[in-house]
């Protein structure tokens, strides 16, 4: 039996068919507030199975509910622990530590204190500072003191950490530190949001560069590295790195849109930011774009996943374009 927390988020619902597809007896732990719906149409991209689907056992609670989590923890062969709280926000500071590092330390105590293995779904935002642009980021770059970072990568460095801890104790564990997941479904959510949006037409592009991979990617990877004899190891998952030019343009080309042609410059961005944060004073909705984001839009990191492939060489991960095409595909699909 396996469990998967975060079960209803973007990563968790497509992983949730690829445990259920290969014969796992699979639970899955909600909160009373989910949309399980969502995780459905997921679902439906991939199959129409119904008793796949009605396979799955729903467990609910969250993860700052040890008492849920045991019960089920202890009866468990593996965890796949995906649950996390993503926000830039200075204001979430308290509630990225609670969800994000203490959840998961409760989700490693379990699992250590039971024998139960565990694949631990961290981030890129965990991993270390490039010294020089172009400098490509791997498992073992070191983070560079004074460097800015984000309350959301502090909560991910923090929860790493926690759990090489628990593996220097006997905690048979996998890390993986994917790029930024891009997948169909959730829409309105995560980088569904951002693609609804280009998929509209986008005007304006800025500098940044950042690492992408599509969901299926991390799924396969996942399920390999959990069901492998490989332990105590950390993992960068990336398909490619691209500038936010280059992402938005093949979304338009797909598409078929126009392709961004005015480039905001830093200065920009950094006035934009303020004023949103003004805006949403005014108005009590929090802005989508803040000064983290203003920030990451304009910086280049490049992250690199030759470790993963120094196991698996054979491994070959979807291109931009096919992930774009599938995404769009089921856009219309939905729209239809």
């Amino acid at each position: 039996m396996v469990f998967v927390t975060g079960a209803t988020g973007l990563l968790g619902s497509h992983l949730l068919y690829y445990l259920a597809k290969s014969g796992k007896e699979v639970y899955a732990l909600k909160r009373k507030d989910s949309r399980i719906e969502a995780v459905r149409e997921v679902w439906q991209l991939y199959t129409s199975d119904d008793a796949l689907w009605d396979g799955i056992s729903w467990i609910e609670g969250d993860v700052m509910n040890p008492e849920v989590l045991e019960s089920t923890i202890s009866c468990a062969d593996c965890v796949y622990h995906c649950a996390a709280v993503v926000s830039f926000a200075g204001g979430d500071k308290s509630y990225l530590s609670d969800v994000n590092t203490r959840g998961t330390e409760y989700v490693a105590a379990l699992c250590q204190r039971y024998g139960v293995r565990l694949c631990y779904v961290s981030s890129i935002a965990a991993l270390g500072d490039a010294r020089y642009e172009g400098e490509m980021i791997d498992e073992d770059t070191p983070v560079i003191a004074g460097s800015i970072h984000s309350v959301y990568s502090h909560s991910k460095a923090a929860a790493e950490r926690i759990v090489r801890d628990y593996m220097r104790k006997g905690l048979e564990a996998v890390i993986v530190n994917p790029s930024i997941i891009l997948g169909a479904g959730h829409w309105g959510r995560s980088s569904s949001k951002l693609f609804m949006t280009a998929a509209k037409g986008i005007k304006v592009y800025t500098e940044g560069v950042c690492g992408y991979v599509d969901v299926r990617d991390v799924c396969e990877i996942m399920l390999r590295l959990s069901e492998s004899r490989i332990r105590g190891e950390r993992f960068v998952i990336n398909g490619g790195n691209y500038s936010y030019r280059e992402l938005f343009t093949e979304i338009a080309r797909i598409t078929e849109h126009r392709p961004p042609g005015i480039r905001l410059r830093p200065w920009m961005t950094d006035v934009a930011w303020r004023l949103l944060s003004v805006v949403g004073k005014v108005t009590g909705k929090r802005p989508d774009f803040t000064r983290e984001t203003a920030r990451s839009s304009q910086h280049k990191s490049y992250y690199s996943s030759a470790k993963f492939l120094s196991y698996y060489p054979d491994y070959r991960f979807y291109s931009l374009s096919d992930t774009i095409r599938e995404i769009y595909a089921a856009y219309l699909q939905r729209q239809a």
